[in-house]
């Protein structure tokens, strides 16, 4: 009986900064391994709008900082900037490619912050 107990246990406590880092860490995974499928999928709905996702070509990198603020997170990998929401089918990449201008706001070649 101890063992279920652990299995609740166990999926308690994951924080949105994990969950927003697993998602990064798919969606530059999956660009890196040239499956575009996979990578539209973890896309919102808005941002696979402004793609062909046959031909999605985004940094990707290694996760290196995650910053979350309810529905919103930003993520900062070894070669991009990501900005993620949190929709009904969980966190999803609202905008890659992504680059600072100054004191306007981010630039991304997919979607936006």
């Amino acid at each position: 009986m101890a063992l279920p107990a652990v299995l609740v246990l166990g999926g308690c406590g994951t924080s949105s900064d994990d969950l927003v880092r697993r998602t990064a860490e798919e969606f530059t995974s999956a660009v890196a391994a040239g499956d575009s499928d996979r990578a539209c999928d973890l896309l919102t709905e808005k941002a696979r709008e402004d793609v062909e996702c046959s031909s999605l070509d985004v940094p990707g990198g290694a996760v290196r900082s995650v910053e979350a603020w309810g529905d919103a997170a930003q993520v900062r990998t070894s070669d991009d900037v990501l900005f993620l929401r949190d929709v009904t089918s969980g966190w999803r990449v609202s905008g890659a490619g992504c680059r600072p201008q100054g004191e306007r706001p981010y630039k991304c070649e997919v979607g936006g912050p």
